[in-house]
Formats: C-alpha cells, structure tokens, sequence
C-alpha cells in the first residue's frame, strides 16, 4: 500500500497557518520535532537528515539521490529562528564569527604591512619559550632535591667513618673516587 501524501508533497512535513515549513519523525514513543523552516523542500532535507541517523530504510526518505548520512547532513539546512531568545543568540553568534573573520583579516593585513614586527613579535615568543622552559626545569630540579631532602631526612641520620673516602667527596668539587693517585706523589705535605 503507497504511503500517503500530505499537502506539502513530503513526509513529515506539515505547514503552519503562518506559512512556515515544520517537520517531525517518530522514535519509538517519541516524537521528535524538527524545526520550522522557510521551503518545503528545506525541512524535507532536515527529515531525511534525521532519519537516516535514525536508521530508517530509503524507502522512508523525501529524496532517493542521498546515499549517505553525512550526504544527508551535508544538504540539510539550519532551522529558521522562532524565538526572540533564538535570534538573540544567533545574531550574538553572527556578531562573534564577523568580529573574528575581522580581526583575521587586520591581523594579514599588519604581517604584509609591517614584517618586521612580525619577526620581533616571532622572536620575543622564541625567547620567552626557552625562558619559561629553563624556569620549569629550574623547578624541577628545586623539587626533585626537596623531595630527596625530605626523603632522607625521613630516613634517619647516616654515619660514615672516619676512613671513608666519601668524607672527602663531601668537602671535594672532584670525588676522590675520579682522581688517579700517581705512584710519586705524597700525601702527607
């Protein structure tokens, strides 16, 4: 048996007395509605965008000519705006996205207008980099020599003899341990 037809020609779709498009699909017990839109043909594409995340076979589709789900997303448009609230937030969006497109567009205009700022803005970055890098690994260090502080102030005091070579590691910029002792020399001076 054929699926029948409403006003509109499309499935889902339905008509306001205003003369705007709207159009809902069912999931199970729920009915989702999916905005109002200028054209007919507009919110059949939003439909068809829907139904095939829902899985539905083509058969249920406005258009036969999709054969994807992001085909399908790709031609369907965005819902026109009902509330005020709405087109608040979108023309603050407008708002956002012309102001940043503005901005891009001065700030290639500044680099072919003024390449040498380019290049001090480019080294002043290159050098606060290895400054904050040196910073880091100056507190790592910091750290890691508090914590090995700690840890061995955790562990008790350690004695070391009085014949210990490490009592002039201690004392010494170069271990004993790295020094080669010559045959001649003497100690005792």
């Amino acid at each position: 048996m054929p699926r029948r037809s409403n006003a509109t020609g499309y499935t889902g779709v339905r008509q306001c007395p205003s003369g705007a498009f709207y159009a809902e699909i069912r999931s199970g017990p729920e009915q989702i509605h999916l905005g109002t839109y200028e054209t007919a043909h507009e919110v059949s594409r939003a439909y068809d965008a829907v139904a095939w995340r829902l899985g539905r076979p083509c058969s249920q589709m406005n258009f036969q000519d999709v054969w994807t789900r992001v085909q399908a997303e790709d031609l369907a448009p965005p819902p026109r705006l009902i509330t005020a609230e709405e087109r608040r937030r979108h023309k603050a969006l407008q708002r956002r996205l012309y102001h940043a497109v503005e901005d891009e567009r001065l700030m290639e205009e500044w680099k072919r207008r003024f390449p040498e700022d380019v290049q001090a803005m480019r080294a002043f970055y290159v050098e606060h980099k290895g400054v904050r890098k040196a910073s880091r690994v100056a507190r790592r260090i910091d750290k890691a020599e508090r914590r090995a502080f700690i840890l061995a102030q955790e562990a008790g005091p350690q004695t070391i003899s009085d014949n210990d070579d490490r009592w002039m590691d201690l004392f010494s910029p170069t271990p004993v341990s790295d020094t080669t002792v010559s045959a001649g020399s003497d100690w005792s001076d």
